[in-house]
């Protein structure tokens, strides 16, 4: 059985970057029950995602024409389109028609809840995995995603709620557009992410390193825009 200091350095990451962004909601604080609600859904929502997740994979092998497009398949359809469907879906069902989600800023809020929550239960299964070959694998597998996966998650999270809080307030004429690409650009991004690592070419740990840095730095862009916009709203 995994040790329990390994479960909770598997959550750490989630649990900081929640923590990050619970204290950047400058203007009125989202009730910590909604949060606890948000981020468990996360974690829950996985018990959907990943017979999901298979079944799209044991359809991929089958269906693809070459490796390329088995790569391809797997990480815009398979990870990047089903784990943010469903981590907007969390949003979207716990948060979205509450009265608690009343700025742009709270679409972030809730979907890096939702994004880290289910990092979360992801991380303690691939440090599982690889705690089956030893434990040093498994400390290797916590670092890396510690530092990668997880605050990728959590990217991908504020991303779509920048858009996903627009789509609530917009003007209608723009709402809808909001709301789609809330889900397509995450996608998108996501499928990126894990394209260059699926490759598996020499310095794809690089090329991703430098891809979290620009999407760091596109996010921080993202977080000040949607408080600005937010002061309106008190």
């Amino acid at each position: 059985m995994i040790p329990y200091k390994l479960i909770i350095l598997s959550i750490a990451p989630s649990l900081f970057i929640a923590l990050y962004i619970y204290f950047r909601d400058k203007f009125e604080k989202e009730p910590l029950h909604l949060l606890l609600k948000t981020f468990v859904w996360g974690i829950l929502i996985s018990s959907i995602v990943v017979p999901i997740e298979y079944f799209l994979m044991a359809y991929g092998s089958i269906s693809a024409s070459s490796r390329l497009s088995f790569i391809v398949f797997e990480a815009f359809i398979v990870a990047g389109l089903t784990e943010e469907y469903f981590k907007r879906l969390v949003v979207l069902r716990v948060a979205f028609d509450s009265p608690h989600f009343n700025q742009p800023f709270d679409g972030i809020v809730y979907c890096v809840f939702s994004a880290v929550g289910f990092a979360a239960i992801e991380n303690v299964g691939y440090v599982y995995q690889a705690f089956q070959a030893s434990p040093e694998a498994a400390v290797s597998v916590l670092v890396l995603r510690g530092v990668m996966a997880v605050p990728a998650h959590a990217m991908f999270g504020i991303i779509m709620g920048y858009y996903l809080g627009f789509a609530k307030f917009a003007p209608e004429s723009r709402s809808y557009w909001y709301f789609k690409v809330s889900l397509v650009i995450p996608m998108l991004l996501h499928g990126f992410y894990d394209f260059v690592l699926m490759l598996n070419i020499y310095g794809a740990l690089a090329i991703v390193g430098v891809y979290e840095i620009l999407l760091f730095a596109y996010c921080l862009r993202l977080i000040r825009k949607s408080q600005e916009i937010s002061k309106l709203y008190f």
